[in-house]
């Protein structure tokens, strides 16, 4: 009996600690991944083009966690960008992006080759949607991928505002950090003009092509990098049009706080926001269809989109 019991005790010493060493591995593993995310990420840089005489836009540095390799997406004043990159910078960019080809997203591409070939990157590839931009070299397929480092990327063709508009989604697979560049495409509360297109293309861009690109698990992890500043324009429309009264979409409400108090909200919002207060993405909204007089509801979604965006063209 007594050797039963001796026996039973190693076996509890034992269980102890396996169960012991189990639970510190498993505990180092998770810290060890904590640590990673809160170290580790990648970088976007959002420098601020025509700002000090009217102007809105943003160019785009983007950047793997060591900073060694990076895109510049739509560099259109290669003066006002040049100051804010440094010569690491300079040599980590691999490729020269546009989301499309109008002059204030792609005017900069040669004279950014040429300042690169100055600091030793002797190839530089030009990604945009056509040769409409300015010395395109690489015309992206919809759904070609792309890597930077150890980012993912892939081009996702959004025709409408041009049709040669694509948006840029990257994720970092070790940090699981999502974004979308999204050029004049998509705007935090807003959209672009139909310049080349329809409404049906733009609510086929926004609402189907761009969703699904990205994939619905990760709408609420992708951050949105706009080409332009509109946010405070766009939510002013919202309130005057849409949601007229405070509570009739909490989600708008906290962005109109956010939006009057920062100059900058590009990088804040993800794909999950603007399903929530951007009404060219909230086409069956009861409010949204009130507001473009389509109270019972019956119009097509095309003709939505295209009354919305006379509603705020005119505004």
């Amino acid at each position: 009996m007594q050797g039963y019991i001796h026996k039973y005790n190693l076996y509890n010493i034992e269980s102890t600690v396996c169960l012991f060493f189990a639970g510190s591995l498993l505990l180092t593993t998770i810290t060890k991944c904590m640590l990673l995310r809160s170290v580790r990420k990648m970088h976007v840089k959002a420098i601020k083009m025509r700002w000090a005489t009217g102007g809105d836009n943003y160019c785009y540095l983007l950047s793997t966690h060591d900073k060694k390799d990076s895109w510049i997406i739509d560099p259109a004043e290669t003066l006002e960008i040049l100051p804010k990159l440094d010569q690491d910078e300079m040599k980590s960019i691999r490729a020269i992006v546009n989301t499309h080809h109008h002059y204030d997203h792609s005017q900069g591409n040669l004279n950014m080759v040429r300042e690169l070939k100055n600091v030793a990157n002797e190839s530089v590839t030009i990604v945009a949607g056509s040769k409409a931009s300015q010395g395109a070299t690489e015309l992206p397929r919809h759904g070609q991928k792309y890597t930077l480092g150890d980012l993912e990327i892939i081009a996702i063709r959004t025709p409408c505002h041009t049709q040669d508009s694509v948006c840029y989604y990257v994720r970092d697979p070790q940090t699981n950090e999502h974004g979308v560049f999204t050029g004049d495409t998509l705007f935090t509360a807003g959209c672009g003009r139909f310049f080349e297109g329809t409404g049906s293309e733009m609510d086929s861009a926004l609402n189907k092509t761009l969703l699904q690109s990205v994939g619905e698990p990760n709408w609420g992890l992708t951050k949105v990098y706009p080409g332009h500043e509109y946010t405070k324009g766009n939510v002013r429309f919202v309130r005057d049009a849409i949601y007229k009264s405070q509570g009739e979409n909490r989600a708008l409400d906290e962005l109109e706080k956010f939006a009057d108090t920062h100059t900058v909200t590009t990088g804040n919002y993800t794909l999950n926001d603007e399903l929530a207060f951007n009404p060219f993405m909230r086409l069956d909204d009861p409010f949204v269809r009130q507001a473009v007089g389509d109270g019972s509801g019956g119009w097509e979604r095309s003709k939505v989109m295209d009354k919305l965006r006379e509603m705020k063209n005119s505004m």
